[in-house]
């Protein structure tokens, strides 16, 4: 997206008035541009393309990881509990069929 020549000439007039005002803070900016020149806009897309699959697939992994683990954690806590074979029912409780009635 190319400015405007409207906007180039406002941003012109910033960078005066900056530097005229804040010289230190304008040579800091320049020496950032120098080091860390602005990337052309006809290459962005395809990088910001290239990062987003970089990230796509770690996170799918990710989120599949959390949903097993999920299920695990589920399946393992809603598992009715049972007492250890071997060991008496506690009084009150039968280990019968519900449909079956206790024995007497």
């Amino acid at each position: 997206m190319s400015h405007s020549t409207d906007d180039r000439r406002v941003l012109a007039e910033m960078e005066q008035r900056l530097a005229r005002d804040d010289p230190e803070l304008f040579a800091l900016f320049a020496t950032l541009i120098q080091r860390f020149p602005p990337v052309p806009e006809e290459t962005r897309p395809a990088a910001r393309k290239g990062r987003r699959r970089l990230r796509r697939k770690p996170a799918v992994i990710l989120f599949a990881l959390i949903a097993v683990l999920g299920l695990i954690l589920t399946a393992l806590l809603s598992a009715p509990s049972s007492p250890p074979s071997g060991e008496d029912t506690p009084p009150g409780t039968h280990s019968g069929s519900p449909l079956t009635p206790p024995a007497r």
